[in-house]
């Protein structure tokens, strides 16, 4: 339970990191994109206006950090050429002076997409496009920005700030796995605080159930048998039997506990528990149906899967009707193997299904006291499984069905037959 406790702690302080670096690092770059983009256009469009009016930049100093100078300056760093159109999309002009890779033949034909598209403004290939009527002699001129610069500049800002968020992941890794262990300590201090309270209180608890029973038993040979005795006798039973499974479960979340495990054959560990419940079924008169693939072996802990088992099934025909159905069954899926035990019973739980494996939790309260339940059994049932890799889950089949199914790491199979089905 406590490595458990730390792998939550390390992947929700690890998921709250990467929310934070993803958000920072999505601000950073979105933010450089649009500031980039906004600076060229408002550079495309001083320089077009230059051109048409045959006038200088005025110069614009920024009043914060998003807004740069639009000056002089600017046209003298900006790459980008001119082509100036006449009627029936003539080109008589084209000016790449400021520009040394493009030819007046490669301008002349980036204009004549643009002019097909029928756009005045936009972007093609690197170029950052503007388009306006010259009021002078009626053209058009057609500016071309070059962009270039700036998409390598978003380019190295996105690769340096992923790398540093990279590293900065890695290194918030490092030190929450580091840090883990001092943080859950109190949390883990106080489970095996509880944990020992539990067993110290079991055994100290027998001895005192063990005296009352036998006095009990003497006070019934003395005078007779009498409903008050009968009481104390069936209380402390119950009592004895709470515990028991009480200590079974510490024993279960103990993670010092060293699983002794063994290649197990789930068709005889089934037949053999089977055999423990053959006379609650015969006397509710249950119909059993069995359907347990052969040669379905399992790694696992003998002790362990045998109470596993009997949990199940003590579940199973506890809690179903008189002439009800029971099936058990064990197939191979893929590379797992799925357990299942349904039952059908009087009427469904009104709660969700995974409610059923918390610790005394109890769907009806004089039913469970009526059948003897303590409502830590099924609790006990998924320690066991997760404790062997597994996971374990419940649902309910309508009209008035109830499924549990262990899912299980398979041990290398060595042959798969036809299931085995028997009813009786």
């Amino acid at each position: 339970m406590i490595k458990t406790l730390q792998k939550r702690f390390i992947f929700s302080a690890m998921l709250a990191i990467s929310i934070l670096l993803i958000v920072l690092l999505g601000v950073i770059n979105v933010g450089n994109i649009l500031l980039s983009e906004r600076q060229s256009r408002q550079t495309a469009n001083m320089l077009l206006n230059e051109e048409l009016r045959g006038q200088p930049p005025r110069e614009k100093r920024p009043r914060d950090f998003g807004n740069p100078p639009i000056d002089a300056n600017t046209k003298m760093s900006a790459i980008y050429f001119t082509v100036q159109v006449g009627a029936n999309h003539t080109i008589f002009s084209v000016n790449t002076e400021r520009i040394a890779d493009i030819s007046n033949e490669d301008a002349a034909n980036l204009c004549r997409q643009v002019m097909e598209q029928d756009r005045s403004k936009g972007k093609i290939q690197n170029f950052l496009f503007r388009a306006a009527k010259n009021q002078r002699d009626g053209t058009l001129i057609y500016l071309f920005l070059d962009t270039t610069a700036q998409q390598h500049t978003i380019l190295r800002v996105a690769f340096f700030s992923l790398t540093a968020g990279l590293l900065c992941f890695v290194a918030m890794l490092l030190l929450v796995i580091l840090i883990s262990k001092k943080a859950i300590r109190p949390i883990a201090e106080n489970i095996e605080r509880q944990k020992q309270f539990v067993t110290d209180a079991g055994h100290e608890i027998k001895t005192p159930l063990a005296i009352i029973l036998a006095n009990a038993e003497a006070m019934e040979l003395y005078q007779g048998d009498n409903k008050w005795l009968k009481n104390i006798r069936e209380q402390t039973v119950r009592l004895n039997g709470l515990m028991q499974n009480l200590l079974a479960l510490a024993k279960a979340d103990e993670t010092q506990t060293v699983l002794r495990m063994e290649k197990l054959s789930f068709l005889s560990e089934i037949s053999e528990a089977l055999e423990a419940f053959s006379e609650p079924i015969r006397l509710k008169e249950l119909k059993l149906i069995t359907k347990i693939e052969p040669d379905l072996s399992l790694q696992a802990d003998r002790e362990q899967i045998r109470r596993l088992l009997s949990v199940l099934f003590d579940n199973a025909v506890k809690y179903s009707p008189a002439k009800g159905e029971l099936l058990i069954s064990c197939q191979r899926d893929g590379k797992k193997i799925n357990f299942t035990v349904r039952n059908q019973c009087e009427k469904l739980p009104d709660c969700p299904p995974e409610k059923l494996f918390d610790r005394f939790y109890r769907s009806n309260a004089a039913r469970t006291q009526k059948t003897g339940g303590y409502g830590i059994g099924l609790s006990i049932a998924k320690t066991i499984v997760e404790s062997h890799g597994g996971a374990i889950c419940a649902a309910y089949v309508p009209p008035d069905q109830i499924a549990f199914t262990a899912t299980f790491p398979p041990y290398p199979i060595l042959e798969r037959r036809q299931p085995n089905e028997l009813s009786s």
